[in-house]
């Protein structure tokens, strides 16, 4: 008797634990529209893209490849080859980098780790997409901790949400051990292991400003990922990854990211293509 309702008890724990982060309703977010779910644009409920790096780099001829990089990721192919006629090493980086900066829902895109051009086709290999089936469940729950932020910050003024996100990505842990291997280079290994690198921390910061209303960007330099975020009409340099690389929240250095980035530019790729970058630092605006 005593084993049947251990067995009970267990099996409860599991249903609630599967019902709390994978299925449990939610009013998703709220500039996912039908009208934009139908487009090409859509990947999930966790993030609307507008593209803008897609449009701004590529021409129209080129979103082919742009294109089957996401439905690579989507479908977990691990090599990808792709007709190319002229100048494919530039297009094929592009479109990689456009994707980065583009899709931070594509929890399961974390980079390319080789590639070639031959006889007229470019060939690369994934550096390791996550299952279909990972990534369904990821986004899942993704989604339901979204739902718990939107709550935690509907009251919030805009400095106060740029503070609690900044907080929130670097109360995670920095992979100090494995900062160059697939699992930490997306939204993926931070909200669902708890840990991650630059690339992890700017994606999910990125997920959770749209989410509660503030405008931002994905910024991407040859060695580190960043955001700029916007607040009263202005924007800024914001970096959590100086925060979680910190174990002290105590320290006076913790609250550098909001105007600084662990590798002293604050300038990235494609750096015309971002609106002027505030030289003041939220961390001297907010006070902190």
């Amino acid at each position: 008797m005593i084993k049947k309702r251990y067995l009970i008890y267990i099996l409860l724990v599991i249903i609630f634990t599967l019902y709390n982060f994978y299925f449990r309703p939610i009013k998703g977010n709220p500039l996912i529209t039908k009208e934009y779910k139908s487009s090409d644009r859509y990947i999930n409920d966790l993030y609307m893209s507008n593209e803008y790096f897609k449009e701004s780099l590529l021409s129209k001829d080129d979103y082919y490849i742009y294109d089957e990089i996401i439905n690579a990721s989507l479908h977990d192919k691990s090599k990808v080859t792709i007709d190319c006629y002229e100048d494919c090493q530039s297009k094929l980086l592009n479109s990689y980098y456009a994707v980065y900066l583009d899709h931070p829902e594509l929890i399961s895109f974390v980079g390319i780790n080789y590639y070639s051009v031959s006889n007229n086709k470019i060939t690369y290999e994934n550096y390791g997409n996550l299952s279909e089936i990972k990534t369904f469940f990821g986004t899942k729950r993704i989604a339901r901790e979204m739902e718990n932020i939107r709550n935690d910050t509907k009251n919030m003024t805009d400095k106060e949400k740029i503070i609690y996100v900044y907080d929130y990505v670097a109360s995670h842990n920095y992979d100090r051990l494995f900062t160059f291997t697939k699992s930490n280079q997306s939204a993926y290994s931070f909200f669902t292991g708890g840990k991650s690198v630059c690339a992890g921390f700017a994606k999910a910061s990125q997920l959770i400003f749209q989410n509660i209303g503030i405008n931002s960007y994905l910024v991407l330099s040859s060695n580190h990922m960043w955001n700029y975020v916007e607040y009263e009409g202005k924007y800024y340099v914001y970096d959590a990854t100086m925060g979680a690389s910190l174990s002290d929240k105590k320290s006076p250095y913790f609250y550098d990211g909001l105007g600084k980035t662990t590798i002293k530019s604050t300038t990235g790729l494609y750096s015309n293509l971002y609106p002027e970058i505030e030289k003041t630092t939220l961390k001297e605006v907010f006070g902190l």
